[in-house]
């Protein structure tokens, strides 16, 4: 004999979807609201190793509420972070090394993750930033028609979509041209128009990277590029200072500068609280690149090396 479900039943079976999601995008919240504590935090390997498991945790939440604005964002900074600061760094050892094979497979691995980033990014700028996609799909032209037409509230989203869609490309795509590099260069320019002070000018210093390695540009503009960068920085976001010495001190051949930033890196304190995480990781690299700055400045090297393009 088939008896009527109680009521309380037919609620859950009704509403089971409906209570999985809530929990799923309370849960979101929460990881939102806490993410500045990450940012902020002072041991770098501690976040290294717990960050994996909120990557998976945040994969688990976009499976029940895959259009959380939160989660989309926390995933896509999760896995570009990751993949600079540690999946990429341990493939510069490795290469210091000698071992050529662990140094691909992580490069290999940093390309998937920084593959997932950009996934993230470009369905989190389907929900930000209106007729992202259309743009997109009409060619670079109407693209930046359309950049001119975003507001100062949007510029960090701006700046987050097209620096994880550039961290991307150059990883894919390290050393040849890619059409995508002017439409994820072209979302940091307006970010940096709308506002310059996103992540502590963290737009600067990308458009500065470009200006450095991209085919054309001179050493001089080159500076003029970084110098601006660490003036609106305030020389606060020490990567900054790394990348310069990295790239531009790097192309010139200038080893007194090279090893001048990265002093500044390893001399300054804890300048920029909410950056306190990225400034450590870059604390980190500026001491291992001082200590190979014999191989990256050979003493019978005294040539100007072409950019690495």
């Amino acid at each position: 004999m088939n008896r009527p479900l109680p009521l309380v039943s037919c609620l859950v079976l009704l509403l089971g979807c409906d209570l999985a999601s809530f929990a799923a995008g309370s849960t979101a919240d929460i990881f939102t609201e806490a993410s500045p504590a990450i940012d902020q935090h002072f041991d770098p390997e501690l976040v290294g190793d717990s960050l994996p498991s909120n990557i998976v945790q945040l994969e688990g939440l976009l499976r029940v509420v895959p259009e959380h604005e939160g989660a989309l964002f926390g995933g896509l900074r999760g896995y570009g972070s990751y993949a600079y600061g540690y999946v990429e760094d341990q493939a510069e050892r490795l290469e210091v090394a000698g071992d050529e094979t662990g140094a691909r497979m992580a490069r290999e691995r940093a390309v998937l993750l920084y593959r997932r980033a950009w996934e993230l990014a470009e369905r989190y700028a389907e929900l930000r930033l209106d007729d992202f996609d259309e743009a997109r799909e009409a060619g670079i032209g109407e693209f930046r028609a359309w950049l001119a037409d975003r507001e100062e509230d949007e510029a960090e989203d701006l700046f987050w979509v097209g620096f994880t869609w550039g961290q991307y490309v150059n990883a894919a795509h390290p050393h040849e041209p890619h059409p995508d590099r002017d439409f994820a260069l072209g979302l940091v320019r307006r970010s940096i128009a709308l506002d310059p002070a996103v992540y502590g000018a963290s737009g600067s210093a990308v458009v500065a990277y470009a200006a450095t390695r991209a085919p054309g540009t001179t050493l001089e503009g080159a500076r003029r590029a970084w110098d601006l960068a660490l003036a609106r920085s305030e020389r606060k976001n020490l990567l900054i200072l790394v990348f310069m010495a990295r790239t531009y001190a790097l192309r010139k051949r200038d080893r007194e500068l090279y090893v001048d930033l990265l002093r500044e890196v390893l001399e300054a304190g804890d300048v920029n609280p909410e950056m306190r995480l990225s400034n450590l990781l870059a604390k980190r690299r500026a001491e291992r690149y001082l200590r190979e700055v014999d191989r990256v400045f050979p003493r019978s090297d005294r040539t100007v090396a072409p950019a690495n393009f």
